[in-house]
């Protein structure tokens, strides 16, 4: 097991917990949770970095999802007996596609509940901080019977189908098959360790909870950041290359910036999150690149600059789809309501578009004007943020870029649409 003073999210968790008993409960349960993330975390280099990965596909299955099975052993341990007062009031829905946590106050309303006397809501039924460890821990092991079920349920129909195509010698299958549940798991165990942590803590930060991992929702938004950097890096300095009329000096620097990019770029932390199959092809430019200079590596430059454009499909998958239009979403109605207030409460305003265009980070990649915006904001002098006219003018110009496109209403069943 890791250390606990190398996790601070993990040390501020276990302050909050008085109860020696229950500290050690929930010590165990996220270091099992944690091994858990780490272990299916390994799959690619287990496939990819040891020789004849993919004919020991049952010894990297065993090997990658024993700690997950570890940590179902001790969910059924904790789970509430049967006839307690545990009701399952508590019971959730399992979504192993866990998407970003939007389920958070309205940014003008959270502000104003911070300030006594401007707006009167309603008071949550019981706060986090209300109950005894006792009684978070109740609901924490009710809500962790639910994630053991949906856990177990996964596995079972994995092992299932992962037997039954290796007895088939359907290599392929059973690739996609362990490739497929190692993602759900991933994110069934992020979920759980969300909910231990919101239970307790009242907030949950999934990029701090296991420093270093991450789950497939933060792994796309991190890859449609890191590549969009690289994107719009490469296509500048492959523009100088191809152009006939640049300056040799000009070119030959523009093609050893584009090779330090590129390596930047591959040494950097988010590498690791990219498919297999887009990191061999990076790996594979460049060393043709480096093997060459700006005159013989030019279609090299130019077909990097391609494969660059083609990756933006990425913001295409379902677990990005859904959190960029739910976000965008959310940002419209914080947006709406802090331009309701116009001037009239100018701090509480201004937190709220500051907070908006934080959210807004986490779009980089999907629209460039978006990017360009945000951009701009970040650098803005702290007086000039402080500006509220300033700042409802580039909350205005945030809305217009987040807003989704209206739906056209489809056409009558019968008769002209007109």
């Amino acid at each position: 097991m890791s250390d606990p003073a190398d996790n601070s999210a993990l040390v501020e968790l276990l302050a909050e917990i008085a109860d020696r008993r229950i500290r050690r409960k929930v010590k165990k349960l996220v270091e099992f949770g944690s091994e858990a993330v780490r272990s299916l975390g390994e799959l690619d280099s287990a496939l990819y970095s040891r020789e004849n990965g993919e004919d020991e596909l049952q010894v990297i299955s065993d090997a990658v999802l024993s700690h997950v099975r570890r940590l179902l052993a001790y969910l059924a341990s904790i789970a509430p007996a049967e006839g307690s007062e545990e009701t399952g009031e508590h019971e959730i829905g399992i979504e192993f596609a866990t998407g970003d946590s939007l389920d958070l106050t309205d940014a003008v309303a959270a502000v104003l509940a911070k300030r006594t006397g401007l707006v009167e809501l309603p008071a949550p039924v019981q706060p986090v901080k209300a109950k005894s460890d006792e009684e978070k821990w109740r609901e924490l092991a009710t809500e962790m019977d639910s994630m053991q079920y949906g856990l177990g349920s996964e596995l079972n129909e994995f092992d299932r189908r992962f037997s039954e195509a290796l007895k088939l010698d359907r290599k392929e299958q059973a690739l996609r098959d362990l490739n497929d549940a190692t993602n759900s798991l991933l994110d069934g165990v992020f979920a759980m360790l969300t909910t231990a942590y919101e239970l307790f803590l009242g907030h949950a930060d999934p990029d701090r909870m296991i420093p270093g991992y991450r789950d497939t929702l933060g792994k796309a938004i991190a890859v449609r950041k890191c590549t969009t950097e690289l994107r719009r890096e490469v296509q500048e300095l492959n523009r100088t290359i191809q152009n006939p009329e640049s300056d040799q000096m000009v070119v030959e620097m523009s093609y050893s910036l584009l090779l330090e990019s590129l390596m930047n770029f591959i040494r950097g932390d988010d590498f690791a999150s990219l498919r297999p199959s887009d990191r061999q092809e990076f790996a594979d430019f460049w060393e043709r690149l480096q093997e060459g200079n700006a005159s013989s590596s030019r279609l090299d430059c130019e077909g990097l600059d391609k494969y660059l454009d083609s990756l933006a499909v990425v913001s295409q998958r379902d677990v990005l789809l859904k959190h960029d239009v739910d976000l965008r979403e959310k940002i419209c109605a914080e947006l709406e309501g802090a331009l309701a207030l116009g001037d009239s409460y100018p701090t509480l305003v201004l937190e709220a578009i500051q907070l908006c265009f934080v959210r807004a980070e986490r779009l980089f990649g999907l629209i460039e004007e978006l990017d360009s915006l945000v951009y701009r904001w970040s650098t803005r002098s702290a007086d000039k943020r402080e500006d509220v006219h300033h700042a409802l003018e580039m909350a205005r110009m945030l809305q217009e870029l987040v807003e989704l496109p209206k739906k056209t209403p489809p056409p009558p069943v019968d008769g002209d649409f007109f």
